[in-house]
């Protein structure tokens, strides 16, 4: 973060400086009082099960400068500025702070799929320049203007990832980022018991554009029905995909054993071959975004492969491990959608092995009505995949078998689990050397505790 003065901020907030005797310098900002370092500001945030003005004083004894505060604090020996609302303050922060840097601005979104490509991005455009983007998924209205602050003189571009639980969180993410490219990666049925349909997944997505103009750029899965519904509009429109009206469309796409995928594209009329160290068409999708962003961006063609040839990817997502029995694992434990699963499952239907191809699937949850239907449709695809063994964690996925189950999966071939520890208490016995398993669940599932038992053969229980 660029240093900047109480003052400063206490004028861009509108504040009242309580305790005010001289012009402190910030050096940071948090909101987390047990990551607070020197001459930070803490902004305390009130939430549903917290309130962050309770850890004010830890945040000054570990170094904190000042604080904001939406209440008087007394008795004060310290200097707090007094605003309404510390969540609306630090938004506007944010927007402020990101003002005093006339650099390129990305955003991505998307309803699975927006960590990858966010990072796919970065990698590509890090081979021209220096790039700031969202450390992991920070991408709400905390962990983007936390994200925001980390901006420096030195940075020559942004990329930053918007997550969303409700309508309007886009709009006011992208009233930060002011975004010049707005990446949407696919409209699915993530959130979708937040949302109750599809085209309003859609209505809160586009928010993205809210502040675009004719010179902004849109990055669209062109392969996706929702997203070809935005049409005459008075920006540009690049589309990707698999589909020949696309303007970047991915041909003869191949897996490298278990490496990652090769594909080719034709830029300006030369067939141009691609890889990725990612497997599943879907990440291909997530690479044509980085590609279209890297040609937008005036990029030399080897630059682009090369930052995708160089990509490394996000914890959690689709890493290979081959445990000391011969089993290998997929941990794709991250989140879970039945977008994201079903093609999860395309990855491990098409893995070479001379055993035995398993799915470790948990609960997926933010369906709302869709949840019976969503898991049973993955069932429905792991059936149709002839996947050998199909093991369930938790009450909602139970339906993922009653789904196998309609499409003529054998019921001895099923496993059903009420959590990772009952799972992990018999999961030795289910599993056999050269098996390939597939471990997919919703982040609160944590079945990266079922990946830490098969490789390591620990289990400790995340609390």
């Amino acid at each position: 973060m660029e240093t900047m003065s109480i003052r400063e901020i206490a004028d861009a907030l509108n504040g009242k400086l309580i305790n005010y005797k001289e012009d402190i310098m910030i050096k940071g900002i948090s909101t987390d009082s047990r990551k607070i370092k020197k001459d930070d500001l803490f902004i305390p945030i009130k939430g549903l099960n917290f309130d962050g003005h309770d850890f004010i004083q830890n945040a000054i004894d570990s170094g904190a400068c000042a604080v904001l505060s939406q209440y008087n604090i007394e008795p004060c020996n310290f200097t707090y500025i007094l605003v309404e609302d510390t969540q609306s303050a630090l938004i506007k922060l944010a927007q402020y702070y990101k003002k005093k840097f006339e650099i390129p601005s990305i955003a991505v979104t998307g309803s699975s799929g927006k960590t990858t490509t966010k990072e796919m991005i970065a990698s590509v455009l890090s081979e021209k320049f220096d790039v700031l983007k969202n450390e992991g998924n920070l991408n709400n209205n905390i962990g983007l203007p936390i994200s925001v602050f980390r901006l420096e003189k030195h940075h020559d571009i942004c990329v930053f990832e918007m997550g969303m639980n409700k309508p309007g969180e886009i709009e006011t993410l992208a009233s930060i980022v002011k975004p010049d490219i707005a990446v949407i990666t696919n409209i699915g049925t993530a959130h979708i018991g937040y949302f109750g349909s599809r085209e309003n997944i859609l209505k809160a997505k586009k928010e993205v554009f809210t502040f675009f103009t004719k010179n902004n750029i849109a990055v669209l899965n062109g392969d996706d029905d929702m997203l070809s519904t935005i049409t005459d509009t008075d920006f540009k429109i690049i589309r990707y995909g698999l589909k020949e009206y696309n303007h970047l469309r991915a041909k003869d796409i191949k897996q490298r054993e278990d490496m990652g995928m090769e594909f080719t594209v034709n830029i300006d009329g030369r067939e141009e071959n691609f890889f990725i160290p990612l497997l599943g068409v879907h990440n291909v999708y997530n690479a044509l975004s980085a590609i279209a962003v890297g040609l937008t961006m005036n990029m030399e063609i080897e630059s682009i492969r090369r930052g995708l040839q160089n990509f490394v990817p996000a914890k959690m997502r689709m890493e290979i491990y081959d445990t000391k029995d011969n089993i290998k694992i997929i941990n794709d434990s991250y989140n879970a959608n039945p977008d994201s699963a079903i093609a999860a499952i395309e990855v491990l239907k098409s893995m070479p092995s001379s055993g035995r191809k398993v799915l470790i699937i948990g609960d997926m949850l933010e369906l709302g009505d869709y949840t019976v239907e969503g898991h049973r449709k993955v069932g429905e695809k792991v059936a149709e995949s002839n996947i050998e063994v199909l093991i369930t964690i938790g009450e909602k996925a139970k339906e993922v078998i009653n789904g196998a189950l309609s499409k003529g999966m054998n019921k001895e071939q099923i496993y059903s689990f009420k959590d990772n520890e009952d799972a992990i208490s018999k999961i030795s016995s289910i599993l056999a050397t050269n098996d390939v398993v597939l471990i997919k669940g919703s982040r609160m599932m944590k079945l990266e505790e079922i990946v830490d038992y098969l490789i390591e053969g620990r289990y400790t229980k995340d609390e």
